[in-house]
């Protein structure tokens, strides 16, 4: 269990794959993380190399799990996406 502050780290590209496209994909991701005993959690999108609409649509609604999930090493390339979705 993660009691503490730390942050787990989850690579998205180990969990989905490089190319970010499908929003079911997002679904399967959130739900391991709803079943993960850790509350805090890094996503680390290094090496991702496309990201959809649809997938950024799906992924922005993490907002609706308890988990405190935070974004690290967002590619130049895909980090415009967020800010479209937000």
């Amino acid at each position: 269990m993660n009691e503490t502050n730390e942050f787990i780290k989850i690579k998205i590209i180990e969990q989905v794959n490089p190319n970010l496209g499908l929003n079911s994909s997002t679904k399967d991701l959130f739900k391991k993380l709803n079943n993960s005993t850790a509350q805090n959690i890094e996503i680390d999108f290094t090496d991702v190399v496309f990201m959809s609409r649809s997938f950024t649509q799906e992924y922005v609604s993490k907002n609706k799990t308890n988990k405190n999930i935070k974004e690290i090493n967002i590619p130049e390339d895909v980090a415009p996406m967020f800010k479209i979705e937000l």
